[in-house]
């Protein structure tokens, strides 16, 4: 078991303990601390994980029919604030501004979008030019048509990895069988005290006795890192894949795949294949690839995150399901998780945990 802080040891009492490190259970952490909590993370320190692996990109206008993401105002404004007050905390950047370039991948995109375009709510989100051609040709080719907008990415493995420096925190394999108790006035986890605990664990969770009602839907994704041959633009691009900048000498994360059958992580060929395919359909510049990692994302199969209080255990708290909007998402679900847990503020009904133990256990 590793520690990053000297402060703490087993008969140490926190606030809360969080299992789980991922952008749930970091921007969890994150707001229960600007909360004056006692916070402890407890995590098993995979080398790849879902957040690990992630692009980070936070698109306003998102999936195959162009639409405006759930509650996109309200989200960006948390996530930005959120953002640049973690980075004024450890004086790292790991939130960036910067322009997407959507590309349409057939007709029927190109149709919804000539519905949409006009409309106020989308306009807001676009690039303030657009240029033509929306790519240089020796980059690739946009003759089919698109459009900028105005995006953001975080650099998830770093946020991550920072984070982690200025929190209390344990790499620890947990079992929740034998290792957390939550009997009594409070809870214990790996022989820590605190107040509450909370899953954070991604797909991790579908092991966990005490969430085994959640409806999860994982769906692994296949990612590959590449380097162009060629000056790239410092931008992000999507046309039934997406390509994001990941730390300069050209080079980009490219995914990602959607597999809802082979929920095992494994990286395969034939994923690599179908993103290279889906490359070379529009991109011109040569590349190599250098890495090619998969994980499987934590999916609920309502399609929204779940935050709240277990129903019949309440200091157990769960926060789950952030699925491919994480970046977007975490702050806004984390800010009302802690509303909740320190100001008592109702959580939103639609996400509320306890309103899936109540459809699952439900009377007929």
């Amino acid at each position: 078991m590793q520690t990053n802080s000297a402060r703490s040891s087993p008969s140490t009492s926190y606030d809360t303990i969080i299992v789980g490190q991922g952008l749930a259970g970091t921007t969890l952490a994150w707001c229960l601390m600007e909360g004056g909590q006692r916070v402890l993370v407890i995590d098993s320190d995979e080398p790849v994980t879902t957040s690990k692996i992630a692009g980070g990109l936070i698109t306003p206008i998102t999936g195959q029919r162009l639409a405006l993401s759930w509650r996109v105002d309200e989200m960006l404004a948390a996530a930005r604030a959120f953002y640049a007050r973690v980075e004024r905390r450890t004086g790292h950047k790991v939130f960036h501004e910067r322009t997407a370039t959507r590309l349409f991948a057939s007709d029927i995109e190109r149709e919804i979008w000539a519905r949409r375009r006009d409309k106020p709510e989308f306009r807001v989100h676009l690039a303030a030019e657009q240029p033509t051609p929306l790519l240089p040709p020796d980059i690739g080719d946009a003759s089919g048509g698109g459009f900028d907008m105005a995006t953001a990415q975080l650099d998830v493995a770093r946020y991550l990895a920072t984070s982690r420096t200025h929190f209390d925190y344990r790499a620890c394999a947990l079992d929740w069988t034998r290792d957390v108790s939550l009997a009594g006035d409070c809870v214990t986890v790996a022989g820590h005290k605190a107040a509450r605990v909370f899953s954070c664990e991604g797909y991790a969770a579908t092991r966990n006795p005490y969430f085994s009602w959640v409806p999860f839907k994982g769906a692994k994704g296949d990612i590959l890192t590449v380097r162009f041959d060629a000056g790239f633009p410092e931008k992000c691009l999507h046309r039934g894949i997406w390509i994001v900048p990941a730390g300069g000498d050209n080079l980009f994360r490219v995914g990602a795949t959607y597999d809802w059958a082979n929920l095992d992580g494994v990286a395969t060929q034939p994923a690599r294949a179908w993103i290279e395919a889906k490359l070379k359909a529009f991109i011109r510049v040569p590349y190599t690839v250098i890495d090619h990692q998969a994980a499987v994302r934590p999916v609920i199969r309502e399609s929204k995150a779940l935050i709240g209080l277990h129903p019949q255990h309440p200091r157990l708290g769960f926060f789950n399901g952030l699925g491919s909007k994480g970046s977007l998402h975490a702050p806004w679900f984390a800010a009302a998780l802690a509303g909740h847990v320190l100001q008592g503020t109702p959580l939103p009904a639609d996400c509320d945990v306890a309103g899936a133990w109540q459809r699952t256990y439900a009377a007929p």
